[in-house]
């Protein structure tokens, strides 16, 4: 399947080469038709748009911009296949890649031997509640963390029947992406929440401002917090470029930081939805000095 703009291809999903867009002369984003970049426990998933600065990736394990996920009441499905194309028209360039939801979780002992869903579940939850709790000893549980690597236990994707698809158009500017992202091609039975992360790698965006005023770095950003402030930032203290959302009425908004050596990176700011069948317009503010 090619796209074309005044009759001439652009570019194909079949190829091989990712579709790279120039913001400055240091700073691009990028799309892959597969689940490349495979970095940790999202190699086997599908992404969504890359940051490059000064031609490197930055995503590390983080998922990317605009990457939808959806919960259900059994499972929470992510995409392992899509679709992608492209046009372009000016300076402007519209990238649209459809998701399907078609990949679930699994914690593998050792090499072969899957631990119960419920059983894992109810020790995830209970985690999580300690880890929300005591926020001042987060490097103990990052050490926690570190120690399944340890005990061989590792997520393992696997490919089942899917739960419908969602196309995210990306419409990239210079200075700001706007993501739209299209639910009306998803099952909603039994649908408990829809997610559309924005998350880079954890090693270059170091730290989060807001509008409120609340500055953290690190560990302190928090796993999984609330954003109550109207605009909230990731920030690279060394390379010194930034991404930026708004809060918005339609969602709510959640600051992320996660660096666990050989299991996650990523630093994000993540919207959640209540399940619907029409779609979710944001955008991200890039800035770069």
């Amino acid at each position: 399947m090619n796209s074309s703009v005044n009759n001439t291809p652009l570019y194909s999903i079949k190829l091989e080469k990712p579709i790279n867009v120039p913001l400055t002369d240091r700073l691009s984003v990028r799309l892959y038709a597969d689940s490349r970049p495979h970095c940790m426990e999202t190699a086997f998933l599908h992404k969504g748009l890359v940051l490059i600065l000064d031609n490197h990736e930055v995503i590390e394990e983080g998922m990317g911009f605009g990457l939808p996920v959806v919960k259900y009441i059994d499972k929470t499905y992510f995409s392992s296949s899509a679709e992608v194309s492209i046009e372009k028209k000016d300076s402007v360039y519209q990238i649209k890649k459809k998701f399907v939801l078609d990949a679930i979780s699994r914690k593998k002992f050792w090499r072969s031997t899957y631990i119960d869903d419920g059983v894992y579940s109810l020790a995830r939850k209970t985690f999580e509640k300690l880890y929300l709790k005591h926020k001042g000893i987060s490097p103990l549980f990052n050490n926690l963390m570190e120690l399944r690597n340890v005990a061989k236990i590792k997520t393992e994707f696997q490919k089942v029947k899917p739960r419908g698809i969602i196309a995210v158009n990306y419409e990239i500017r210079p200075e700001v992406i706007n993501v739209t992202a299209d639910f009306s091609d998803l099952i909603l039975d039994g649908c408990a929440e829809l997610l559309v992360l924005n998350e880079q790698g954890a090693n270059t965006f170091d730290k989060y401002n807001d509008t409120n005023g609340l500055k953290l770095a690190g560990a302190k950003i928090g796993g999984w917090d609330l954003v109550t402030a109207k605009q909230a930032f990731m920030l690279s203290s060394e390379k010194q470029v930034s991404f930026c959302l708004l809060k918005t009425h339609r969602a709510t908004l959640f600051r992320g930081w996660e660096n666990t050596k050989r299991r996650f990176s990523w630093a994000g700011l993540n919207y959640s939805l209540q399940p619907n069948q029409g779609n979710f317009s944001y955008s991200i503010d890039l800035n770069f000095s």
